[in-house]
């Protein structure tokens, strides 16, 4: 090593000597790129690790800079108290001060090997720091190269041990390859050990308390309010907001065609459109799954996996009318326009499945139509109101008039960014240029004149498609706003903002280099940020399945005189088989099956009644629903038709219902089922 007090020997030496300070360099790095820790006090730090570095190397005497060592622990310690008492008064900023403080006063010093070994403590706490404040993937190439300098920074601090008390350090030098090879792959070896036990621990996630949100501008979605430009002025920015699958999707439906709702507003002052004042509810939950509304009848559910980047505001996303949402998300909000949202001000990045019925906002007609305030109109539109009366005009059904009303946006009107109208009126009226804002509004005061409810909402339209991982990409870029009108009892998505796909200048093109990233991205969100007990649940439920059956075989077998050393051989594939399929578990997700996470098993009875029903050929599609099922076998039966409906009440208060069933009603249910099971599977069924 170098330095006065050290005596060079070798190259593997210095390797050892510069691997001691790259640990601590690197514990410095990692705070600057992945928390939030004050810059500043980041380049003191950074700037006595230089200077320490080049006194340690030349062996610079410092008799001067120790005898100030006190005054300046003491001047160290003042400024985290102000910070804490005047400045930040956040104590964990308050004590990272003074570590830092610490660190750059240790960095100047001269250093023995107790203080090596205190700054690498410094540095695995500093590590530990960054690693719970980020869920970047990059992290995970820092924490290599931490790891592999953490074997040097032993090996160095040995090295030094040896020297400080006189002993041979055994009289043979390594040579230098094979020092750094020694080095990467104890490295690699921690960093494989880390990803076993990252694999078998679900998170905790600390980065609720210790990540720090920044206040974003308001995006779709976000805010209490909308006005003009306020959606078109984030669809500049190409950050990632989501990243959806779509594990079960009715034929014929496009991902790039579906609404991703975020809010929904119904007051319009003649400026901004604002949110009902309706109080919220906490949706119904049981363990993992929240019941957000009632099954729609007519179709299957569709099923979304969304995976949505940290936020500063507490919205959730959905599609369509959503009926069951599956994560672990703690409390969730819906209020009475059908927001949805968590509890807590933000979120780091957070993963959750939706089950919805795509093409509607509500399950079922309502005989009762919405309250007068989705037909309020501010003072002063009057030339607004007689325009919506005579172009939806009073003949046909509301669907007509609104048809009418579309036809209007279809001719005289353009989407423009460069010179939009400055207000609705003159968009009516006169420049008839605008972007979706513009035609939201418009179309939602138009309706409210024809007589017909009416609100804006605001979300996410469609994104880029990403073949490589099979999954939908939705950027800043992508935010939309439209328009819900009260149609036939229930509310419809309605757009009159003309469609841009390939002309639209906001439009994202990801060369295939990059969405290869952006999958990698997406599986690391999905399967070690948010990887949870009910995901490690799931894996070793299914694995042990497996072990299970291949054990009965072997017993089965054994029977027959096989062999002892058949036996072994049996059981050590079966070991193998299990270590595969949790691997193929782990990895599955780009083929477009339904993840392990998203299966929600059914009682026995019920599995078995679905799976007669698909077998006599009443399931025509994917994702049919048991109500779909039994109907189409009532049909073919008819004497099926009081069994049916008496097990569905059953079923649905069973499954979805706030409270379970009784042992009697659960017995009757089940009963129910394997009658049905036998009559609509018999011979004869069609």
């Amino acid at each position: 090593m170098r330095g006065r007090g050290v005596t060079s020997r070798g190259g593997a030496r210095e390797i050892a000597w510069w691997a001691l300070r790259s640990h601590w360099a690197l514990g410095i790095l990692l705070l600057a790129l992945f928390t939030e820790i004050s810059r500043g006090a980041l380049v003191v730090t950074a700037a006595a690790w230089v200077a320490g570095a080049a006194m340690d190397w030349t062996g610079t005497r410092r008799d001067g800079l120790s005898r100030l060592g006190a005054p300046l622990a003491a001047l160290f310690l003042a400024a985290a108290g102000a910070d804490l008492f005047a400045g930040s008064r956040d104590l964990l900023s308050a004590v990272s001060l003074l570590i830092l403080g610490v660190q750059s006063l240790k960095l100047l010093l001269p250093k023995r090997s107790r203080d090596g070994w205190q700054l690498c403590a410094i540095a695995l706490l500093e590590f530990l720091a960054a690693a719970a404040s980020t869920d970047a993937l990059l992290f995970a190439l820092f924490a290599l190269l931490f790891l592999a300098a953490s074997a040097g920074a032993m090996w160095g601090l040995h090295l030094q041990e040896d020297a400080e008390s006189g002993r041979s350090p055994g009289g043979y030098e390594v040579p230098a390859r094979a020092a750094v090879a020694a080095l990467l792959l104890a490295g690699a070896g921690g960093f494989l050990i880390s990803g076993g036990l990252f694999a078998a621990v679900p998170r905790l996630d600390p980065r609720r308390v210790l990540h720090r949100f920044s206040r974003a501008q308001a995006v779709a979605g976000f805010s209490d309010s909308i006005s003009l430009r306020e959606v078109t002025g984030v669809k500049s920015d190409r950050r990632v907001v989501a990243r959806v699958e779509f594990p079960v999707l009715p034929r014929g439906e496009s991902p790039a065609g579906l609404y991703l709702r975020g809010a929904v507003y119904s007051r319009f002052d003649g400026e901004a459109w604002r949110n009902a004042a309706t109080p919220a509810r906490f949706l119904h939950r049981s363990g993992f799954h929240y019941f957000a509304g009632s099954t729609a009848p007519g179709g299957p559910l569709s099923m979304a996996d969304i995976t949505l980047e940290p936020s500063d505001h507490p919205a959730l996303f959905s599609y369509g009318q959503p009926v069951l949402l599956e994560g672990a998300l703690g409390a969730v909000l819906a209020d009475g326009e059908g927001n949805l949202s968590l509890s807590q001000a933000g979120h780091p990045t957070i993963r959750y499945i939706v089950q919805f019925a795509p093409g509607v906002l509500s399950p079922r007609p309502s005989p009762t139509a919405p309250g007068i305030e989705y037909l309020k109109i501010p003072e002063g539109f009057e030339d607004v109101r007689a325009l919506g009366r005579e172009v939806a005009g009073d003949e046909g059904t509301d669907a007509d008039r609104v048809a009418r009303l579309l036809r209007l946006f279809r001719s005289g009107f353009r989407y423009s960014v460069e010179d939009p109208a400055a207000s609705l009126r003159e968009f009516l009226f006169s420049k008839r240029a605008g972007f979706c804002e513009h035609y939201a509004s418009a179309l939602a005061v138009l309706l409210r004149s024809a007589g017909i409810p009416s609100r804006v909402a605001v979300g996410y339209l469609g994104g880029e498609w990403n073949d490589v991982g099979q999954y939908l990409i939705v950027r800043q870029s992508d935010a939309h706003a439209w328009t819900e009108g009260w149609i036939g009892g229930r509310w419809v998505s309605l757009d009159a903002t003309p469609p841009l796909a390939e002309n639209s200048p906001f439009r994202v093109r990801t060369g295939m280099a990059g969405l290869y990233l952006d999958w990698v991205r997406q599986r690391w969100d999905k399967y070690v940020v948010n990887y949870s007990l009910r995901m490690q649940a799931d894996a070793v439920a299914g694995g042990w399945s497996a072990f299970r059956r291949t054990g009965r075989a072997i017993r089965l077998r054994n029977g027959h005189g096989v062999s002892r050393g058949l036996l072994r051989a049996a059981a050590l594939a079966g070991i193998a088989a299990l270590v595969l399929f949790l691997l193929y578990r782990m990895r599955k997700g780009g083929s477009g099956g339904v993840p392990a996470v998203c299966v929600d098993r059914l009682p026995a009875p019920y599995a078995r009644l679905a799976r007669r029903l698909e077998r006599a050929g009443y399931r025509p599609a994917p994702g049919t629903p048991m109500e779909g099922m039994l109907s189409a076998a009532a049909r073919a039966r008819p004497h099926l038709t009081g069994d049916a409906g008496r097990f569905l009440a059953l079923y649905h208060r069973d499954r979805f219902g706030p409270r379970p069933l009784s042992p009697e009603e659960r017995g009757e249910a089940f009963r129910l089922a394997a009658r049905l099971g036998r009559d609509a599977g018999s011979p004869g069924a069609t």
